[in-house]
């Protein structure tokens, strides 16, 4: 599956339908009462919709053996086919839907999704006059009561100055927001406060002390996905390894992912390794994915790296 998403993302769909395939055929050869076999199916449909091949998604959808499964798949690839504009053919999925109920729900999204594109140049001049920036500016800032609010806005705005190479005005918006976050009592935004803090001190050079806000970030970030992976995983963790990954510390950001369930550390493999060689660090990247004490870690480390190598931006750069 993963090889086949890479080699569609590098724009060989006719590699991609060969990996799709040969997942199928893997699928095919689990036990008779695997229940996650037809799960798979639903996946391998979701991923040729949405590249497009929708005669392939169809007939992936037709070896789902199970009742529900198959009412399910029907339903999410009939969602992904709406929202690539194929109305008509997403329609004709309806009548696969088992339950009366989730038909008309399907239903009704596809007229939504219609109507939708159909206004969605007036929608988004309606949203933009409706929209109210709780932070507009940095003197906004000052109004704010919460520390939660005042954190995030002061991180941003830091952010801004480094950009524009305010260096010192930069730097002197960070520290307040660093200061701030310290009051935040929910760990998942304190986290993200100090990664965002960490980023826009590196952008202005401070290495240091962006070195430090990430350092502090690293216990919070773990501490609020431990807090919530049960319910669902959390974007700080990532945001924490791609920090890590984009500085050049892919040890340090490997180890952070050992903390990382293994779920859903497989997914965080491929993105390590293409990240790093997006920002520079192919021979580390390499030497880390090679490290890996699992076949598939490194397969997928590997898959990342190709990935990486092969987008459009990359290709350029390495002369492919």
């Amino acid at each position: 599956m993963q090889l086949g998403l890479a080699n569609w993302q590098s724009g060989d769909s006719a590699a991609a339908k060969i990996n799709f395939d040969e997942a199928l055929e893997c699928v095919d050869g689990f036990p008779p009462r695997e229940q996650l076999a037809d799960f798979y199916r639903q996946s391998v449909a979701e991923a040729r919709m949405e590249m497009g091949d929708v005669t392939g998604a169809d007939r992936t959808l037709g070896r789902i053996k199970n009742d529900s499964q198959r009412s399910e798949a029907f339903r999410t690839v009939g969602l992904l086919q709406a929202r690539r504009g194929d109305f008509e053919g997403a329609i004709l999925k309806a009548p696969a839907i088992d339950n009366a109920e989730n038909r008309d729900e399907f239903l009704q999204s596809i007229s939504e999704l219609q109507l939708e594109a159909s206004n969605r140049h007036k929608s988004q001049e309606e949203d933009e006059s409706l929209y109210a920036d709780p932070c507009p500016d940095i003197a906004a800032a000052d109004g704010l009561t919460t520390p939660d609010e005042k954190a995030v806005c002061l991180s941003y705005w830091g952010g801004q100055l480094a950009a524009e190479g305010q260096i010192g005005a930069a730097l002197e918006i960070l520290r307040r927001a660093h200061k701030e976050s310290r009051l935040i009592v929910n760990l998942n935004l304190r986290a993200y406060t100090l990664e965002e803090v960490a980023r826009g001190q590196a952008q202005a050079g401070s290495m240091n002390e962006a070195t430090r806000s990430l350092a502090e970030a690293e216990p919070i970030a773990l501490a609020a996905y431990r807090k919530i992976r049960e319910h669902g995983r959390t974007q700080v963790v990532q945001n924490l390894v791609e920090l890590e990954v984009e500085w050049g510390d892919i040890d340090g950001a490997g180890s952070t992912l050992g903390e990382v369930e293994d779920g859903e550390k497989m997914n965080e493999v491929q993105n390590v390794a293409r990240a790093a060689v997006v920002n520079g660090h192919k021979k580390e990247a390499l030497a880390w994915a090679t490290s890996q004490i699992s076949p598939r870690d490194r397969a997928l480390a590997l898959i990342g790296i190709a990935g990486a190598q092969l987008s459009p931006a990359q290709s350029t750069a390495i002369g492919l």
